[in-house]
């Protein structure tokens, strides 16, 4: 694969008790050239405000979020448009 970008994708609902958790094991990968693009499908709970925290830390980390909840599939869709990584 030698360097090139991979960009990982996820949807997120409510997830405000494993987010953290879920962002800190992409960031203590061994491979570093990667972008992560997270769409809130319109959570209730703090998980936006997270997503925000660890954006301000580490620019890999792409929050986007849906005007409307739409489900995974939706959410995962509009990550799409978003990836620059030749991998997905």
């Amino acid at each position: 694969m030698s360097n090139k970008m991979v960009s990982i994708i996820m949807g997120a609902y409510n997830c405000e008790d494993f987010i953290s958790k879920c962002i800190d094991s992409v960031i203590n990968q061994t491979y570093k050239n990667w972008e992560f693009i997270i769409c809130d499908d319109c959570s209730t709970d703090n998980t936006w405000e997270i997503l925000k925290r660890y954006q301000a830390i580490d620019s890999r980390i792409k929050p986007i979020k849906n005007e409307q909840n739409s489900k995974l599939a939706a959410s995962l869709n509009k990550c799409l448009e978003y990836c620059h990584g030749e991998y997905i």
